[in-house]
């Protein structure tokens, strides 16, 4: 059975829409991996010729979430390898994450802000990465690395989403600016 779209005298049906859309952002919503048919249609290949090379659909997103993930921590691994004597590892991880976020901000939204629970990654590279910032943390906080990491990791965040959700708002500072204040405050606020 259809259900009308007219308006009814019982019912305040625009409202209702209203209440249901927000009922809906309620819930944390999923960002996606392209289809399979998009990404085969990119390739110039039919869709059955993925299966050549992925079992399944799931098996291809996974391929996707673990090469975006390794080039993240790739992107911050070679900025603090390359690090000046005199610069802040620190500084130079959240620059290098920040640069890597807003370069690829569909892969962002991926990894970080989709409400999908995503499959376990086969990258290798998360926990030592960090372990990499944790321990950079520990010269600013000895006493408590692991939640200075933390508090780094979500003001990297925030600045990222931000830039990417309101590119349109007037900021008065670049993310690299943001960023060497947000490392600065965690320096000020735990010595």
């Amino acid at each position: 059975m259809k259900k009308s779209a007219a308006p009814s005298k019982d019912r305040d049906l625009r409202a209702e829409l209203v209440a249901a859309a927000v009922e809906m952002l309620a819930r944390p919503q999923p960002v996606a991996v392209p289809s399979l048919r998009s990404i085969a249609r990119a390739c110039q290949v039919a869709p059955s010729a993925v299966y050549w090379h992925f079992p399944s659909e799931a098996d291809l997103r996974s391929a996707v979430l673990d090469a975006e993930y390794a080039s993240m921590v790739r992107a911050v691994e070679e900025a603090l390898d390359g690090a000046a004597a005199d610069e802040d590892p620190l500084v130079a991880a959240g620059d290098a994450y920040i640069d890597w976020a807003l370069a690829h901000p569909g892969a962002y939204q991926l990894l970080f802000e989709s409400g999908d629970e995503l499959p376990a990654t086969r990258a290798p590279h998360g926990p030592r990465l960090q372990t990499r910032i944790v321990a950079l943390a520990r010269r600013v906080d000895p006493d408590a690395a692991f939640p200075a990491a933390l508090l780094l990791w979500s003001g990297w965040h925030g600045i990222v989403s931000l830039r990417l959700h309101k590119g349109e708002w007037d900021w008065g500072m670049t993310p690299h600016q943001a960023n060497r204040r947000l490392v600065a405050a965690l320096a000020a606020s735990s010595g």
